[in-house]
């Protein structure tokens, strides 16, 4: 262990805590809605199980179009405010749905919703990842990334609990707590100035256009991630299913618990191991695992099978979301942080909003155990998409980083 590693910055700061904390509270406020809107949908406006599923997935669709503007949005505006009006809409928002009288409006208030999510989620970790030392990059991500997995995982629980034993009311004010706590947090959060992109030569290349609207450097980990979120999206989508294919029982629930409490575990020590060796330590066996996890998933007979595909999922999807969002910060140049932030999540929307229908169009021919085996083969495969891109000799190691000398 090297002195420098022994002497490094400190990670957990106040504000570092802080980012994290409101960033718990924005998954969280999400996924009341995505695990409860859909059957809400049903019930109220008598409408069939395809468009309550649209209520739910067109929140995605939403913020994977505001992603384009969050890069261009954070470089104008304040991003101290910026996620206060993100947190000022998960309050309102939430009021609308229960007045809502007719469906298509609720279609129209979940697709700006979701815009608002999209941009304030993208400034909300630009806000962490300014906190994170330089030294500890992937470890702070690391662990920034589990509060989202805190917040995703809390949301379903208790917004079907909530659901189920009180109504849809109880889970909109939930939300609306939720986010005025979000925005009580921000608040005290220390904002710093974000910085200013270096005086370019007068010879020196002109960026494209894409650039002002993503970050080219990261597109190739983006597109990635939208493969691989393929496979957890169809866990979302189908795992009710195969609980009735396989008879497994209400217990099914329990999975994205296991899921969630491996992954923020893992995470103790994946952080460091990237900081230290690199990413490929990491990104390779989670893309074995993530398969792994998949594959017995497709066979799993009981729930003691399902929970350990649960881990293996975790082990997986769950660092290759850490992991691939701090190769995505470390391709761009510090002053372009937030849009490298804001393209990898483009990807991850990409996938979660079109995981459902290619799952889902897979199922149609298959059955949703073979669905899960055929996703696993796809997600195995992915390993060597990685590592043609980046697993190179040292002297052009992808890894290293650009972020300012």
């Amino acid at each position: 262990m090297t002195n420098d590693y022994l002497h490094r910055e400190p990670l957990w700061t106040r504000d570092f805590i802080l980012a994290c904390a409101s960033n718990v509270f924005v998954f969280f406020a999400v996924h009341l809605f995505l695990s409860t809107v859909a059957s809400y949908s049903i019930q109220r406006f008598m409408v069939g199980d395809a468009e309550g599923g649209a209520a739910s997935g067109l929140f995605i669709i939403g913020a994977l179009f505001a992603r384009l503007l969050a890069g261009p949005a954070m470089q104008r505006f304040s991003l101290r405010w910026l996620a206060i009006g993100m947190f000022i809409s998960f309050a309102i928002f939430p009021l609308l749905y229960m007045a809502t009288g007719q469906y298509w409006l609720l279609i129209a208030e979940r697709i700006v919703h979701g815009m608002t999510f999209g941009i304030g989620s993208s400034v909300i970790a630009t806000l962490a990842i300014q906190h994170v030392p330089q030294m500890r990059i992937a470890e702070g991500t690391s662990w920034y990334a589990s509060s989202t997995v805190l917040g995703v995982a809390m949301g379903p629980l208790v917004g079907l609990y909530l659901f189920r034993t009180i109504g849809f009311e109880a889970v909109s004010w939930a939300a609306v707590i939720a986010a005025l706590v979000g925005m009580g947090i921000i608040a005290l959060l220390k904002v710093e100035p974000s910085p200013v992109a270096p005086k370019q030569h007068d010879d020196a290349p002109k960026p494209s256009w894409l650039s002002n609207f993503l970050e080219p450097a990261t597109l190739p980990i983006a597109l990635i991630g939208a493969a691989w979120t393929l496979g957890y999206a169809s866990i979302v989508t189908l795992l009710n299913a195969l609980a009735d294919e396989r008879n497994l029982g209400t217990s099914v629930s329990w999975f994205f618990l296991v899921y969630a409490l491996v992954t923020i575990a893992s995470r103790q020590f994946t952080g460091k191991i990237m900081d230290r060796r690199g990413f490929h330590v990491v990104m390779i066996p989670a893309f074995v695992s993530f398969a792994a996890g998949l594959f017995i998933l497709s066979i799993a007979e009981n729930l003691i099978t399902l929970f350990v595909a649960a881990a293996l999922v975790g082990l997986g999807q769950g660092n290759l979301l850490s992991a691939g969002q701090t190769i995505a910060v470390k391709q761009a140049e510090r002053h372009r942080i937030g849009m490298a932030a804001s393209t990898f999540f483009l990807g991850i929307d990409a996938g979660m909003g079109t995981g459902p229908i290619i799952a889902g169009a897979i199922v149609a021919a298959t059955s949703p155990s073979a669905t899960y085996g055929i996703i696993s083969v796809f997600v195995l495969a992915l390993t060597l998409v990685y590592a043609a891109i980046y697993v190179r000799p040292k002297k052009a190691n992808p890894t290293a980083t650009k972020r300012g000398n």
